[in-house]
């Protein structure tokens, strides 16, 4: 029995040294929307201001009209954007004890010569609550919203990624 203790050690500790040897890690953000011109049209929601915001983050400068000196840039429609909030009771006198939200941002990645993609992204993640602690709820669903924004933003940098791969 200790022979096997001491193969199967022997084992994993060559198989976690051949991986980390072979720099083998895992896969970090993209950076296709990093450091770069961006222009962004769209309205002025609480949604679109917090990606403004998320966007500006990751050092990119954001233009929110198009001219010539941002032309190179790549331009951002957003053609619908918004978050909608769910709740469930059932029976008379039931309370709620958890809500829905739907998030769906819709759209469109070009540059100056031709648009790029078009898609459409939803997520719907679920918030537990009661009574008595709503103040605690409202700072969740703000951290959900920045966590919507964050996973659109991924999207968007997954879908350019393999864009760029297919030319």
């Amino acid at each position: 029995m200790r022979f096997f203790k001491k193969f199967i050690f022997s084992y994993l500790f060559t198989a976690l040294f051949l991986l980390s040897s072979c720099g083998y890690s895992l896969r970090e953000s993209s950076s296709e929307l990093s450091q770069q011109d961006l222009v962004l049209l769209s309205d002025n929601s609480d949604l679109n201001l917090e990606l403004i915001s998320q966007l500006k983050a990751k050092n990119n400068k954001i233009f929110r009209t198009k001219n010539i000196e941002n032309e190179n840039g790549l331009i951002i429609r957003i053609k619908f954007h918004e978050l909608n909030k769910f709740s469930g009771a059932i029976g008379a006198g039931a309370r709620t004890t958890q809500a829905r939200l739907d998030y769906t941002i819709s759209y469109e990645l070009s540059n100056k010569k031709k648009i790029i993609i078009e898609k459409n992204y939803k997520s719907t993640k679920y918030l537990s609550f009661n009574q008595s602690d709503l103040l605690s709820m409202e700072r969740e669903e703000k951290i959900l919203v920045k966590n919507f924004i964050n996973d659109g933003i991924k999207n968007m940098e997954f879908l350019l990624a393999s864009k760029n791969n297919e030319d």
